[in-house]
């Protein structure tokens, strides 16, 4: 047992008496679970509580070269620079924890009628095709999943936003009523290794334990250790600790589940949240990013409703770089004090390519080296190039290739960087609302134009084929619409209008680019022809000069006066 435990990281909060707060949502009024969880931080609020930064109040001069060396060592798990994907995270822990608690009410019927059934028997029971499970209640409770690169600072992240929410509050009573229960905030727990819907239970049952000071859960598992045993009990224990959102760490280790294995973990974890109504949160590399497309594409449950995926890339060159570069930047702790730079930022940025935890761990090494090695203990661009050549020279290779924007095998470098082909179709294919941070996201603006222009090119295939028309031929006048007219922007009932007229025979009548735009300028000039116009009126003297422009027009009316006039 105590080899069970030594292996699992566990992450542990502060504990509190229920203290009501007053709520502007209707739908969270009367609630005591939604009303006893603290107000939300500002955005400065969160700024303040989430940065750190190791202090020394000393003379660094005074300290010899060990003990500066010592100095060093303490950056990395000093330091924090919070930045705004932090912010939206905490936004989004919040949220899901109070709609998720939306539809737990302890004050209802429907919530007691859940436990007198059994919330095992829920579980297994799943939902009709209008969203109720077998109590009749539908649950409001969401999924997220957070992916991105190794070293980013996910995992961080989360525990550093979860250590500010109290993890378990007391409550004894609510409006003079009895009200003896704990509410769990949230538990964050890993993904075993081993990808076993069972492993997961067990560490979900010993940190429960660990956190209420018992033992009863981590027994009972050990009494039955049936995968679907422990898979129900745990939805039972879910429940009765009133749990507020379950945070899994290291998702990927099921993205290569054996036997169905992936499957499995991913459609237990999947009705936690539709059937008992516990949010969820899965944290993973780039090697759990389609998870979801291959588990779920033939699972009888699907996508959660409201599920979203967060993808996160390595930073981008801008000013949120400059932030976390420049905090750092001050933590040196050489006897002479160098400036950042621009080329000292850029070759910080182009040896790291963006990625926190390497360019934390490389202005370490570049101190260290300037300490030991340098007579004057000057950091220079060449001290930087050296230094990364020595400590980095494992991943340079990858990241020059990253760099020179090159394909790259995915599963020797899953962690770094995503299939982009694979990626790209992901991108496209997905149902569910995708979010992308870093480098990326520019490459996923080019992508979501592509959908909307293929959703645009779907919907008039099926309009042509309602006219009439073969799929194969549809396709063909859509494509050819579509192409022919891209300057014409979102003007959808432009294209229909046309495409009517292809698929009617009268291909000539179809302007393409340019073309629709100055008939547009010639239905404009019309309309202004027909408009009774005073001679003062400065549209009759344009109208009055046709083969001119506006600007001729008017100045060979007079009406354009010289530039220094009013000087």
């Amino acid at each position: 047992m105590s080899n069970h435990k030594d292996r699992i990281i566990y992450l542990k909060g502060i504990q509190m008496e229920a203290k009501y707060e007053e709520q502007i949502v209707p739908a969270y009024k009367g609630n005591p679970f939604i009303e006893a969880i603290p107000p939300r931080l500002s955005q400065e609020q969160l700024e303040n509580r989430l940065f750190s930064m190791p202090r020394f109040t000393g003379d660094v001069s005074q300290l010899n070269d060990e003990e500066r060396i010592e100095m060093v060592q303490q950056i990395k798990p000093g330091y924090w620079q919070p930045l705004t994907l932090h912010f939206e995270r905490y936004r989004n822990l919040y949220n899901m924890i109070k709609i998720g608690y939306q539809s737990r009410n302890p004050l209802t019927p429907i919530y007691q009628r859940q436990f007198a059934i059994g919330l095992d028997k829920i579980l297994t029971g799943g939902r009709d095709e209008k969203g109720r499970n077998i109590a009749g209640h539908i649950q409001t409770a969401q999924q997220m999943a957070d992916i991105g690169l190794s070293g980013i600072g996910k995992s961080k992240s989360y525990e550093r936003i979860l250590g500010l929410m109290p993890q378990v509050i007391h409550h004894t009573e609510y409006e003079n009523e009895p009200l003896p229960c704990k509410q769990v905030i949230w538990l964050k727990i890993e993904c075993p290794s081993n990808k076993s819907v069972g492993a997961l239970c067990r560490n979900f049952y010993w940190a429960v334990d660990e956190l209420l000071g018992t033992t009863y859960y981590e027994d009972l598992a050990e009494r039955d250790g049936r995968a679907e045993v422990l898979a129900k009990r745990m939805s039972k224990v879910a429940g009765l600790i009133n749990l507020g959102v379950l945070v899994i760490d290291e998702i990927q280790r099921i993205n290569r589940g054996h036997s169905g294995g992936d499957e499995k973990m991913i459609d237990f974890i999947t009705e936690l949240t539709n059937s008992i109504g516990i949010p969820i949160v899965l944290i993973g590399t780039f090697k759990a990013l389609y998870l979801f497309k291959t588990s779920l594409a033939n699972s009888r449950r699907g996508i959660p409703d409201g599920f979203t995926e967060n993808i996160i890339d390595r930073m981008k060159d801008d000013w949120e770089w400059d932030l976390f570069l420049g905090g750092l930047w001050d933590l040196q702790y050489t006897n002479k004090f160098t400036p950042l730079t621009s080329a000292l930022k850029d070759a910080m940025y182009y040896h790291t390519i963006g990625i926190p935890d390497f360019a934390v761990k490389l202005f370490m090494h570049v101190q260290c080296h300037a300490i030991l090695y340098e007579e004057d203990e000057t950091i220079s661009v060449e001290i930087i190039e050296s230094v990364a050549n020595k400590t980095l020279r494992l991943v340079q290779p990858i990241f020059e290739r990253i760099r020179n924007e090159e394909n790259i095998d995915p599963s020797e470098y899953e962690d770094l960087r995503p299939d982009w082909i694979s990626f790209k179709q992901y991108l496209i294919d997905a149902q569910h609302r995708i979010t992308i941070e870093g480098q990326l996201s520019e490459e996923h603006k080019r992508i979501v134009v592509q959908r909307n222009r293929r959703i645009l090119l779907d919907q008039l295939i099926g309009f042509a084929m309602k006219m009439g028309c073969k799929a194969e031929e549809a396709r063909v006048y859509a494509e050819r619409i579509t192409l022919d007219n891209q300057e014409v922007g979102d003007d959808v009932e432009l294209l229909y209008s046309e495409l009517a007229k292809l698929v009617l025979g009268t291909e000539s009548s179809v302007p393409k680019g340019r073309e629709v735009y100055e008939q547009k300028k010639e239905k404009k000039y019309k309309r202004l022809q027909k408009v009774s116009l005073e001679s003062c009126d400065i549209r009759s003297i344009v109208l009055a000069e046709q083969g001119k422009t506006m600007d001729e027009a008017l100045n060979d009316a007079g009406l354009v006066g010289e530039f220094d006039e009013f000087v």
